[in-house]
């Protein structure tokens, strides 16, 4: 993540800071978050329409993750399936990547037995689409229990399926 970092969002949530450092820190997530949204703009033309203004708000926020699916027809055709779901349970959505050419998953407290979230419960907290260059686009999302997923994809590749 170079925006929302999980170093940045523990120290957002750490209540034993002076006045000075938790104005020190608001400063930077509003430089980052203002930052993000400049960048975020110019991907506009290289997803859909839905994708980008679903994503331009609060995206899947607090959105539990409840599966996490790689479909392989060959190495070289790979999809990523998130299935989602929020609080009420009434729905649930599927984020989908298509042609995926990167993955990594890593888990800041895997090992943290005194971790500051529950490590096992993955709500989604923060995700990054940022440009590669002009054919591909990065996606990266921060999960509560720490763990992160970060992805490469062509233009175009994201979809947003409505599960009922």
């Amino acid at each position: 993540m170079r925006y929302f970092t999980y170093k940045l969002f523990l120290a957002q949530s750490n209540e034993n800071l002076s006045l000075l450092a938790e104005e020190k820190i608001q400063e930077q997530w509003n430089k980052n978050v203002a930052e993000y949204r400049s960048s975020y703009k110019g991907l506009a033309n290289r997803m859909s329409n839905d994708v980008y203004q679903h994503f331009s708000g609060w995206g899947f926020h607090d959105y539990h993750l409840l599966s996490f699916k790689l479909e392989h027809e060959s190495l070289r055709k790979m999809n990523l399936k998130l299935t989602l779901s929020n609080d009420e349970g009434l729905s649930e959505k599927i984020l989908l990547f298509n042609d995926v050419s990167f993955i990594e998953y890593h888990h800041e407290n895997y090992d943290n037995e005194k971790s500051m979230m529950n490590r096992d419960i993955d709500i989604w907290l923060y995700e990054e689409f940022l440009s590669v260059d002009s054919v591909t686009l990065s996606f990266e999302v921060m999960f509560s229990s720490g763990a992160s997923i970060a992805l490469k994809f062509p233009n175009h590749a994201v979809t947003i399926i409505e599960e009922r």
